[in-house]
């Protein structure tokens, strides 16, 4: 689709699922008939399939993680919270029998008991046979099509529903995610809607180039997710599979030597346990073969992406070159003047040539790696803080006072300048923490999740998931949202996102909650401590409509949401009660934060 079209995306999202739906009614009728199993074999067989995709089912919607950030312009914030509604679904929005990793963890132990939690670094043993997947906050567009691929019906979800209990194992995993993801009201209809909304508000913010450019980054996003289902969960192959553009004079010379060569070489490599892509060397180098159009061209990009045989742009650190160099196994084999030509070759590969994909979307490779390092943002949002700054302000705490809502500040004092920049960068304190969605599967976890949706201003979590229903919120009801009604309500500038609004209000304590927040664990009892004095800031604005910071409508919203995270707080609090040296700084960190909040009034609280 060269240009965006809603109607025309959904007809295509539409045949997708036909096509699948039609291949399953085949496979029925095959099976049906007598037909045998055709995802997996056996039992034996089924426990190795369902190791085989752990890495990306223990990691289950974790692309979305990163999304709900405080650094995201605030009119993409709406769309945040509507695709970001599928990574906490995908969390059981905090309850953890409804959680997607801990059912596929349930499932992985029925046959391996003694299996690691995937938050521990003993899941990385070879043992297990798992490797991590990620993807980073800056590709957005990216992570939309992405997600709007991934969320669809796919014929081995629906396979796995019907064949895992014939050789005796629970299919619910597969068999709720047949359900959810469904195309009126779950997570495919919620994703083609944020791709939907996205494009329009770029549109607005932006202008149509702008949006096409989007477009086109969000097909990127799709076809990844696509080659991923299609070809497996490596992606090193990837920028070749996607680059289109013709073998230069380079590459016709150096494909001319092997062809030369592969008659001489015929039989000798059928020994030779290294694999080439997904061929063997001595498949490959078949003279019959090569006199191919299309399999010459498929070889040399096959080897451009096998390391260490060859690394692009680096001929000296490529295996392939020390191999035909003195010493190595196939010196003498290529003359000088060959040598010096896939040398030549090999170091005209750089990156700015492999990916397509850079290309296709209108970027430069230097303008997005810019993008990627928040380069245009104030260093002190990508910053990360030392542990021993922290280390070096903790002072004697009592480790068992009890906290309290405080009642000794009037809202009506606060300075509202040196107070926006607290409001808005509470809502980063605890964002991080649930990238991985195994680390939320136990009741700490889940207590996060639960906090973070108040914070948002998601609706009351219930055993139903509430879908598309609730993702048809326009505008931002969450922290954020009333932060940015202050801001209006005293007729103030309406910053585009946090990077000009602490450039206009810079706060030196917000910069450290930033910092803070960037190593979640390592800080957790800090930022627990920061949150709760926060959020019972957020109490006493709340019960303040007189002070004329919000209206009477938001203030009784604000109360709503500052009751869920002042209880959901608790529950954390609950959860590291019995670890002093976590307590200690909890404590630490509400104190920094109370004094930080009194520094916020035209009087002092003392006086």
């Amino acid at each position: 689709m060269e240009t965006f079209n809603k109607e025309e995306l959904s007809q295509f999202l539409q045949q997708h699922q036909k096509d699948v739906t039609d291949r399953y009614a085949q496979y029925i009728a095959q099976r049906d008939l007598g037909g045998p199993r055709q995802l997996v074999r056996d039992r034996q067989d089924a426990e190795f399939w369902l190791r085989k995709i752990a890495p990306l089912k223990l990691v289950d919607g974790a692309w979305l993680g990163h999304l709900n950030k405080i650094t995201l312009p605030f009119a993409l914030r709406p769309i945040m919270k509507k695709i970001w509604q599928v990574f906490t679904e995908e969390l059981g929005d905090g309850n953890p029998h409804q959680h997607h990793v801990y059912i596929y963890e349930d499932l992985l132990r029925t046959f391996e008991p003694e299996l690691p939690s995937p938050t521990t670094k003993e899941i990385l043993h070879p043992r297990w046979n798992f490797s991590c997947i990620r993807f980073s906050e800056d590709f957005f567009p990216e992570i939309l099509g992405f997600t709007m691929h991934f969320e669809m019906l796919q014929l081995d979800t629906m396979q796995a529903a019907k064949e895992l209990p014939e050789v005796g194992l629970d299919p619910y995993y597969f068999i709720l995610h047949v359900s959810i993801d469904n195309s009126h009201s779950g997570h495919a209809a919620m994703s083609m809607e944020c791709v939907v909304d996205y494009i329009r508000k770029i549109s607005e913010m932006e202008g149509k180039e702008a949006a096409h450019n989007a477009w086109r980054r969000i097909q990127a996003g799709y076809i990844l997710s696509e080659w991923l289902g299609s070809e497996g969960i490596q992606t090193a192959g990837i920028p070749l599979k996607l680059d289109s553009m013709p073998c230069d004079q380079l590459e016709l010379r150096v494909g001319k030597i092997f062809r030369a060569k592969a008659q001489a070489a015929q039989g000798i490599h059928a020994g030779c346990k290294a694999n080439i892509g997904n061929r063997s060397l001595d498949d490959w180098l078949s003279p019959s073969s090569l006199l191919d159009e299309k399999w010459q061209p498929n070889f040399l990009q096959a080897l451009t992406s096998s390391k260490p045989w060859i690394y692009p742009g680096d001929s000296n650190k490529s295996r392939l070159m020390k191999e035909l160099r003195w010493g190595g196994k196939m010196f003498g084999t290529f003359t000088r003047e060959e040598l010096t030509t896939l040398q030549q070759w090999i170091d005209s590969l750089r990156p700015h040539r492999i990916p397509f994909y850079f290309e296709f979307v209108g970027l430069s490779e230097a303008a997005n790696c810019q993008g990627c390092s928040n380069s245009n943002m104030p260093q002190t949002l990508s910053g990360s803080l030392n542990s021993t700054d922290l280390t070096d302000e903790i002072a004697p705490l009592l480790c068992h006072r009890q906290l309290s809502v405080q009642r000794e500040l009037s809202a009506g004092d606060l300075d509202l300048l040196q107070l926006l920049p607290l409001w808005f960068c509470q809502c980063s304190l605890l964002e991080s923490f649930v990238y991985a969605p195994g680390r939320t599967a136990d009741p700490m976890g889940c207590a996060v999740v639960r906090l973070l949706r108040a914070q948002l201003g998601f609706e009351m979590e219930h055993t139903m998931v509430t879908g598309i229903n609730e993702s048809h919120t326009k505008e931002d009801n969450g922290i954020v949202g009333i932060g940015l009604e202050m801001i209006k309500l005293a007729s103030l500038p309406v910053p585009h996102d946090l990077a000009m609004l602490l450039t206009r209000w810079p706060s030196q304590f917000a910069d450290k909650m930033l910092q803070l927040s960037s190593k979640p664990l390592q800080n957790l009892g800090v930022l627990l401590g920061i949150s709760a004095a926060l959020i019972e800031l957020q109490g006493v604005i709340a019960e303040a409509p007189s002070a004329g910071l919000l209206s009477g409508e938001s203030c009784v919203h604000l109360q709503v949401l500052f009751r869920r995270q002042y209880h959901y707080l608790q529950k954390c609090h609950q959860h590291i009660s019995t670890d002093e040296s976590l307590l200690m700084d909890y404590f630490h960190g509400y104190d920094m934060a109370k004094a930080e909040i009194g520094d916020c009034v035209k009087v002092n609280m003392q006086e």
